[in-house]
């Protein structure tokens, strides 16, 4: 029987694994490598805001008008906590129109162009302050 589930990108090529643990058993790793798709994960920093951005509203919009948004937050399911960086799929799109976030201080940034197939790290008040191409190492 399931106790717990965490999704997490653990082998850094831009699309979600799943962990799952079970009652008096071994924890599963179910990986997904599958697709071809382009992606784009960003992970907020806070500054004025709380340092891990929880709470922080993430928007994307592409060259066809598509929205797609999704909030920093903490837990997930019984005694397990998912990563904090999210993680947009963006089809065959390889590049974003805008990236907008609502940081719960209320102040907003927003950043035009940005490509996907990358993880970015956006810090409050100062915009993009790292990208790493998906699949490579982290540092």
């Amino acid at each position: 029987m399931a106790r717990g589930a965490a999704y997490g990108d653990i082998d850094n090529d831009g699309d979600l694994d799943l962990l799952i643990t079970t009652n008096n058993g071994p924890a599963r790793l179910f990986r997904n490598d599958g697709g071809a798709n382009h992606r784009l994960r960003i992970t907020a920093v806070g500054t004025v805001s709380n340092r891990d951005a929880i709470g922080a509203k993430i928007r994307i919009t592409l060259d066809n008008g598509r929205k797609a948004s999704a909030m920093v937050k903490t837990g997930s399911s019984y005694c397990s906590q998912s990563e904090r960086p999210v993680t947009f799929g963006l089809g065959p799109a390889s590049a974003v129109t805008s990236v907008e976030v609502d940081w719960p201080n209320g102040r907003r940034d927003r950043f035009p162009g940005v490509a996907g197939d990358q993880a970015v790290t956006i810090e409050e008040g100062k915009g993009i302050v790292r990208h790493v191409p998906l699949g490579s190492k982290r540092p």
